[in-house]
């Protein structure tokens, strides 16, 4: 696979997979892609990291042709941007993965985060930003120590992480 069309952007990917897993509560069969792709400096990080923070992608697998929505799981790059020049070579690491019930992603795509949310996720933002920088200053961890540890458990933990969250938001409008 060297070709994807997401959300009308042509990517050339360098690393791509593609698996089946199963939806911890409906049992329904879901694909997950996985995949990288490499840009050169600053302003092509800026643009592909933002454009990598929407919740939805529809993506085209040129050489199947087959199109699907999918949900953003994550992306990743070793870099952060103020260490960025115009001449760095940068690796971005996607996941994105179908949803079990049309219904439910319908709902979720039309859901705006309340202000509170988006403050608690920035707040959270900040919290990991500082802990990793401090980490690294003391010389106790690298970027590729943590992207790598952070593959590790979202492959790990993802779907029982997602599941107490959607618990505990059902537990607070009830």
């Amino acid at each position: 696979m060297t070709q994807l069309m997401i959300n009308n952007v042509n990517f050339h990917v360098d690393m791509f997979e593609e698996k089946m897993i199963t939806d911890a509560n409906t049992g329904e069969e879901l694909k997950r892609l996985n995949f990288s792709f490499s840009v050169v400096g600053k302003a092509a990080y800026d643009k592909y990291d933002a454009f990598f923070e929407d919740p939805y992608f529809e993506v085209t697998n040129m050489e199947t042709k087959e199109t699907l929505t999918l949900k953003n799981i994550s992306h990743s790059t070793f870099y952060q941007s103020p260490e960025i020049t115009d001449h760095t070579n940068i690796v971005f690491r996607v996941k994105l993965q179908q949803e079990p019930v049309k219904a439910k992603k319908e709902q979720v795509k039309n859901e705006q985060p309340t202000e509170s949310t988006v403050n608690e996720m920035l707040l959270s933002r900040i919290k990991f930003k500082a802990l990793v920088e401090l980490l690294e200053e003391k010389g106790l961890l690298t970027e590729n120590e943590l992207y790598t540890k952070i593959e590790e458990v979202a492959e790990r933990d993802f779907d029982i992480l997602r599941d107490e969250l959607s618990h505990s938001k059902k537990e607070v409008k009830a």
